[in-house]
């Protein structure tokens, strides 16, 4: 697992310390208490590299379907940015089933362009589906949104999505 600064805000865009907020899931410390904290978690476990947590979380029966090389690329090939969570239905304790719309930002680590290096910000917006089974949330599948139901392109002067406060020009555009 890759470190994370222990004193700054979680990945998963909760204002509590990584330490308070995802770390004790992803540890095996505590269970997640719905398929949102689930969801949340398993952004943060993409930003700090915990590909065995992520291959945990997956509901059992999808798992043997999962290659863990490719995850491990996945994972290592981003830094993971930020997560924006738009909606959720169900998936409390009391359910057994949920679901959590979502648009992850990340930036693929720098690509060769000729003589210079380029880093390219991009988003993920999907639809994942969570199942609860002996009282544990997993993380069953998700479906991509298509490209209306993603947000706008950015543009040069608009906040940068990777919370910097900056400019989008001036950071990751």
């Amino acid at each position: 697992m890759k470190p994370l600064n222990a004193q700054a805000p979680c990945p998963c865009g909760q204002p509590s310390a990584f330490t308070e907020c995802c770390q004790p899931i992803i540890q095996g410390l505590r269970p997640a208490n719905s398929a949102e904290e689930l969801m949340r978690s398993r952004f943060s476990a993409h930003a700090c590299a915990a590909l065995e947590y992520l291959m945990a979380s997956w509901w059992p029966e999808q798992r043997s379907q999962i290659n863990p090389t490719d995850v491990a690329q996945w994972v290592k090939a981003s830094e993971w940015l930020r997560l924006v969570v738009l909606k959720t239905e169900a998936g409390k304790q009391h359910d057994s089933e949920g679901w959590v719309e979502f648009i992850a930002y990340y930036r693929k680590r720098p690509q060769s362009l000729g003589n210079t290096t380029h880093e390219v910000l991009e988003s993920h917006t999907e639809r994942s589906y969570f199942r609860k089974l002996d009282d544990r949330w997993y993380f069953v599948d998700g479906t991509e949104l298509p490209p209306t139901s993603q947000p706008p392109k950015l543009r040069r002067n608009d906040p940068c999505p990777c919370g910097s406060d900056k400019k989008f020009k001036r950071c990751c555009g």
